[in-house]
C-alpha cells in the first residue's frame, strides 16, 4: 500500500471512530441533564454530571497529549476506548441502583474517553502536507453526521421505552462504541509511532529561518480559544435546550428531533469547511463562526418554545463547526514543521492557507 492510500485509509477509519465518539458525546448531552434531574438529591445538581464531564475534558487534555507523545497515538486511543466501555457499564449500574454518585463517575470516565477522542482529527494530519491538513481535519470531523442521525434515536427514543428507568440501556451505547472503537483502532495505519514522530529532524529544522516562538504561541492560543469558545457555548446551550424541551407528552420525540437537527448542522458543513478555509482563509471563517454564535444566542432568547429553540440549535451547530474545524486546522499550522520554512508567515494567518491543487482522495 503506497503512502497516499495509507493516508486515505487512516482518514476514513478515523472518521468511523469519530462518528462513534461523537455518538457518545451527543448521547451524553442528550440524556445527562434529564437523568441527572431524576437522580439528583437537589434539582440544581441535575447538570453536575455533565458539567464535571466537560471539566474532565479540559483538565485531561494536556496529560493525554503528553501521553501520546511518550507512547504513541494507538496505545492512547486504545486506552481511551477502555474508558468508554467502563463509562457505559458504570452509568447502566448507576441508573439501575438510583446512584447519583455512580452517574457522576460514569460521566467522568466518559470525559476521559472524549479527551482521548478529541485527538482523532489531529491524528489524521500526521505525515500529511500542510496544504491538505484542513481537508483531513474536516473529513474526520464529518464522521459526526452519522452520530447526529443515530445518537438521538439510540438514546432518547429507545430510552423512552423503558418506563421507570428511563435511559438505563442508553448508557450501554458508550460501552458498545468503546468496543467497536478499540477494534477499529487496531487496524488504523500510521498510529504506532509517538505523536511527535511526524516532525522533521531537529537538524533539518535548524537550517530554516527561525520563527519567533512568541508568534507561534499567540497563534496557538487564538486557535485553541476559537475551538474552545465554540465548544463551551454549544454545551451550555445544548444542556439547557434539552431541559427546556423535555416537558409534556411526546417530549422524548421533540428533544430527539431537535438534537438530530442540531448535530447534523454541526457536522454536515464539514464536507465543505475545508474548502472554505482554503478559499477564504482561517480568520474569515472563524469570524463568521463567532457571528453565527451570537445570532444563535439571540434567536433562542425570546422563549423556550420549539419555534425559538430549534432554529437556535441549528445556527449553533453551524457556528460550532466553523470554530471547531477552523480552530483545529489553524492549530495544526501553528505547530507544523512547514511553518518554519514558510516565507509568508509574517503576512498573517490567511497567508498560511494554500490554494494548490488537491489530490483526488481529498476531494
Amino acid at each position: 500500500m503506497d503512502d497516499l492510500a495509507r493516508q486515505r485509509l487512516r482518514v476514513y477509519l478515523l472518521a468511523i471512530c469519530q462518528a462513534l465518539f461523537l455518538t457518545c458525546a451527543v448521547a451524553s448531552v442528550s440524556v445527562a441533564a434529564i437523568v441527572g434531574a431524576e437522580l439528583a438529591p437537589q434539582p440544581w445538581l441535575s447538570t453536575l454530571p455533565y458539567g464535571l464531564q466537560f471539566a474532565v475534558v479540559i483538565l485531561c487534555a494536556y496529560p493525554v497529549s503528553r501521553l501520546m507523545g511518550a507512547v504513541g497515538r494507538r496505545p492512547a486511543f486504545l486506552m481511551g476506548a477502555c474508558f468508554a466501555m467502563a463509562a457505559g457499564v458504570t452509568g447502566y449500574l448507576a441508573i439501575r441502583g438510583g446512584s447519583f454518585a455512580g452517574l457522576i463517575l460514569s460521566h467522568v470516565l466518559l470525559g476521559i474517553f472524549i479527551t482521548h477522542a478529541n485527538y482523532y482529527r489531529f491524528a489524521a494530519t500526521d505525515g500529511v502536507e500542510a496544504a491538505l491538513r484542513a481537508r483531513a481535519v474536516a473529513l474526520v470531523t464529518a464522521g459526526g453526521v452519522l452520530a447526529g442521525i443515530l445518537a438521538p434515536l439510540l438514546t432518547l427514543e429507545a430510552g423512552g421505552l423503558f418506563e421507570g428507568q428511563s435511559f438505563t440501556h442508553s448508557y450501554l451505547i458508550f460501552s458498545l462504541a468503546g468496543v467497536i472503537t478499540f477494534l477499529v483502532m487496531l487496524g488504523v495505519p500510521g498510529l504506532n509511532a509517538p505523536a511527535t514522530s511526524s516532525a522533521k529532524p531537529t537538524a533539518e529544522r535548524a537550517e530554516s529561518p527561525a520563527v519567533p516562538s512568541s508568534m507561534a504561541g499567540v497563534g496557538a492560543f487564538l486557535a485553541m480559544y476559537c475551538a474552545g469558545a465554540g465548544y463551551l457555548v454549544m454545551n451550555l446551550l445544548m444542556v439547557q435546550s434539552t431541559l427546556a424541551l423535555n416537558t409534556g407528552p411526546g417530549s422524548h420525540t421533540l428533544v430527539g428531533v431537535a438534537i438530530q437537527l442540531h448535530v447534523v448542522a454541526m457536522f454536515l458543513p464539514s464536507f465543505f469547511t475545508g474548502r472554505l478555509l482554503e478559499r477564504f482563509g482561517h480568520t474569515r471563517v472563524l469570524g463568521v463562526g463567532f457571528l453565527l454564535l451570537v445570532l444563535s444566542a439571540l434567536t433562542g432568547m425570546p422563549g423556550e418554545a420549539p419555534f425559538f429553540v430549534v432554529p437556535s440549535l441549528i445556527l449553533l451547530g453551524v457556528a460550532w463547526n466553523f470554530l471547531y474545524v477552523g480552530g483545529s486546522a489553524f492549530l495544526t499550522l501553528c505547530h507544523s514543521p512547514e511553518r518554519a520554512h514558510s516565507t509568508t508567515f509574517w503576512a498573517g494567518p490567511e497567508a498560511w492557507c494554500c490554494h494548490c491543487r488537491l489530490p483526488a482522495w481529498a476531494l
